[in-house]
């Protein structure tokens, strides 16, 4: 028998939160006719941003993270406003308030589940080239940024050592490496 699609008999809203909601929802297994519950984090699109400049240098971010306590260095990125319709927009926007720099051009280089077993988003992923800083950081009251150049060449020694461990990043990264090599 081929997989199928689970059948939602009801959902129920836990919590909601200015980001995403927590959702209790109840499915029949095709297979076995039982139904069961999940929970299920129901959150806007996400993007994230592989932002080089002219020199070839990667543009990151370090910020602390609240998840696991410490200093993370990652990419540009963040959720997509309501008002956007375009995910291209809203990575153009985040590359701009978390780092003052502004692209050239800036184009999709994948699209991921960041986890589809809890998650109902999507990330979009895109390569921003031409950076250059046109102003200072738009930081959300949240955010705490700073703002770090790398030579693109040094990014996968980052990632050896495990100075870039924020899956989506390393994700994004791929995407990259995936977009460079075609």
């Amino acid at each position: 028998m081929a997989l199928q699609r689970w059948q939602q008999i009801r959902e129920e809203v836990l919590a909601r939160y200015k980001v995403f909601e927590v959702v209790k929802s109840r499915r029949r297994s095709p297979r076995t006719d039982v139904e069961i519950g999940f929970f299920l984090v129901r959150t806007p699109d996400w993007v994230n941003v592989v932002a080089l400049t002219d020199d070839d240098e990667l543009v990151l971010v370090r910020q602390f993270r609240h998840g696991t306590e410490t200093m993370s260095l990652e990419i540009p990125g963040g959720l997509i406003d309501p008002h956007e319709s375009d995910p291209a927009t809203a990575a153009a926007r985040e590359l701009r308030e978390e780092t003052g720099f502004a692209a050239t051009a800036v184009a999709r280089i994948g699209v991921m589940t960041p986890n589809p077993a809890i998650f109902t988003n999507r990330c979009h992923t895109y390569l921003a080239t031409g950076c250059r800083r046109v102003g200072p950081l738009q930081q959300d009251p949240g955010e705490d940024i700073e703002v770090v150049l790398v030579p693109a060449r040094e990014v996968d020694e980052l990632v050896r050592k495990g100075e870039i461990d924020h899956a989506l990043v390393l994700a994004a990264l791929a995407f990259w490496r995936a977009a460079a090599a075609r």
